[in-house]
């Protein structure tokens, strides 16, 4: 896992006042042992919401298709939402809003 992704978004977490789970690559095999469908499904009725890092975009499509709460991609080989938003932040504290 990404230092920046992990310590970011669970100080985030804290602050609104949640707890954040960390559940890395040997906690949670990902589509293989444990279809990707079910895991979506169990962890659907455990938490409020999953911050997903994966590698394959398709596995964050099929956690939201099967899921009962938010699915936020953290990154996938498709998009990086959170680098993003990192990016456009900085741009407003060296250029200001207006």
């Amino acid at each position: 896992a990404s230092t920046r992704t992990r310590v970011s978004t669970e100080v985030a977490m804290y602050y609104l006042g949640g707890h954040a789970l960390y559940l890395g690559a040997s906690d949670i095999q990902l589509g293989s042992g444990e279809t990707v469908k079910d895991t979506s499904r169990v962890l659907s009725r455990m938490i409020d919401g999953v911050l997903a890092r994966v590698f394959a975009h398709e596995d964050v499509v099929e956690l939201a298709k099967y899921s009962t709460v938010p699915i936020i991609n953290a990154l996938s080989d498709k998009y990086h939402p959170l680098q993003i938003l990192a990016d456009l932040l900085t741009i407003e504290e060296h250029k200001g809003k207006g």
